[in-house]
């Protein structure tokens, strides 16, 4: 490259933009600098993504300037962006799945790539160059989400980009494709390539980030180089305030035994067994698809089992499907908020009283007093920010979406609630305000059953600890007596 590392490849200043009600960026001034790795943090609704949506044609500006590679830019197309050499690989990935790889990676320039035999050939120019052997030929729809991931990436090479934003890259994926990915984007950086990682997970900044920028509240707090700021420093730029801890003291509140689990058996469980006592948080610890997920779905009625046998108070009950659950006082909050918990085209109010409908329905109509009291309930005890009720919730953060999520379930005051991955890809304050509702839950006399992928968070607030693996139960600790490396060699044994 002709220009050095000195010199920025992309110029922020001043620039703001507002949506109703609310300021989304206020002066925002940032510089990312060529062949660096930048990342970006703060809480949900910091400005984050609207910033990005900017850089990337997504939204226009207010007010500010932009230059890109030495051109001031203005009112551009997302496709006009890529063209410049910008491109933003999304946390939700922008794929066509009925497609195949080749096709992905230039869809829409199936012409100016010379047709089919070509779009394929240098596809795999590109994949090759990334390290990646996926078929060009294969389906999209057959693939890891890993393997996605790398077709993106192809896709952003293609346009020659000299800058890839990645949103939430690792959300998904396991620890070995975690590290494919490091290596990928430490290859990138090496051909004179920035990159802006933008991420909850405050390990990665500090694993492989040159530079970070913390943003809250609509404003750049502060943009450092990563040896010159701390985890502390970071999380108290993040949220306002000093956490002294990332989570709180561990719940100590164990009772009587509420839930007796024997056989639960599928196509993948196999004479799955646990019992979960009163005022207990107990956490599964397993690798994605070890059947973890299934159990929970299993014995919430969620999925079809071939056998399963269940006491609730020392009571056998019957739960063939999730109002079987509810019933008996089980709740949960799903793996994927999005897909599988929300309504996302619909207000906060209606998504907080899905599970109270039947006392808000009256001959099919549905009394909005009662659904707006139950909504306006959750919001205050849970500190739900939203703008109203009437809110569409796909227009909240992800903290906040969660938070509606339990708010649905906590007005049902169950006697065991399910979490599923309750806080991922949610930020450091949000974070804590769900473990501290979790802590408080336990110590009303709830159980809680705690699913995640992230080790530290099931052994600093769980009770007890439950290993799985290939669809069955390999252990069970005291997270205070066993080593993390203890749990997850049990977690990784066939």
């Amino acid at each position: 490259m002709d220009k050095n590392h000195s010199d920025p490849i992309l110029e922020i200043k001043e620039v703001s933009k507002a949506f109703p009600g609310v300021k989304a960026l206020d002066r925002v001034s940032l510089e990312v600098f060529r062949g660096t790795i930048h990342g970006i943090v703060g809480e949900n609704g910091a400005g984050k993504s609207t910033l990005m949506k900017i850089l990337s044609g997504v939204y226009q500006k207010d007010s500010g300037e932009i230059f890109f590679d030495g051109n001031k830019i203005e009112d551009i197309t997302p496709v006009q962006s890529m063209k410049m050499g910008l491109s933003i690989i999304y946390q939700e990935l922008n794929l066509v799945n009925t497609m195949t790889v080749g096709e992905n990676v230039f869809l829409g320039r199936f012409s100016e790539m010379g047709g089919r035999k070509e779009v394929h050939a240098k596809a795999r120019v590109l994949l090759d160059s990334i390290g990646c052997k996926i078929d060009t030929e294969k389906e999209v729809s057959e693939l890891s989400v890993s393997d996605k991931q790398m077709i993106e990436i192809a896709k952003a090479l293609s346009f020659d980009s000299k800058l890839i934003i990645m949103d939430e890259p690792s959300s998904s994926l396991t620890a070995d494709e975690m590290q494919e990915l490091i290596k990928i984007i430490h290859d990138l950086k090496n051909k004179g390539i920035s990159i802006i990682y933008i991420t909850h997970k405050l390990d990665e900044i500090f694993n492989f980030c040159d530079v970070v920028t913390v943003m809250r509240d609509g404003h750049v707090i502060a943009t450092r180089n990563i040896d010159a700021i701390s985890r502390n420093e970071m999380i108290s730029m993040m949220v306002g305030r000093t956490i002294e801890n990332e989570y709180p003291p561990r719940p100590n509140s164990v009772g009587e035994m509420i839930l007796e689990v024997e056989d639960i058996n599928t196509k993948l469980l196999k004479n799955v067994h646990f019992n979960l006592k009163k005022g207990e948080i107990l956490g599964f610890v397993g690798l994605v698809g070890s059947g973890r997920t299934e159990t929970v779905r299993a014995l919430f009625g969620a999925d079809k089992v071939k056998k399963k046998s269940i006491k609730v108070d020392g009571k056998f009950v019957n739960i063939n499907n999730p109002i079987d659950a509810i019933k008996n006082g089980l709740a949960m909050v799903p793996e994927d908020r999005k897909i599988q918990g929300l309504l996302l085209q619909f207000s906060v109010d209606k998504n907080i009283s899905l599970a109270s409908l039947g006392e808000l329905t009256y001959y099919g109509f549905i009394n909005e007093k009662k659904e707006r009291d139950i909504s306006e309930r959750q919001i205050k005890a849970l500190n739900v920010k939203t703008p109203s009720g009437k809110t569409r919730i796909q227009l909240l953060s992800g903290g906040n979406q969660q938070k509606a999520i339990l708010g649905r379930w906590l007005e049902l005051k169950p006697k065991i609630l399910v979490l599923d991955e309750p806080t991922k890809g949610i930020d450091v304050g949000a974070k804590y305000e769900i473990y501290l509702l979790m802590k408080k839950i336990v110590e009303e006399g709830g159980s809680i059953i705690l699913i995640s992928s992230e080790l530290p968070e099931v052994l600093n607030m769980s009770n007890r600890v439950i290993t799985i693996c290939n669809g069955r139960i390999t252990g069970e600790f005291d997270p205070l007596l066993a080593s993390a490396d203890e749990i997850m060699a049990k977690a990784f044994e066939f």
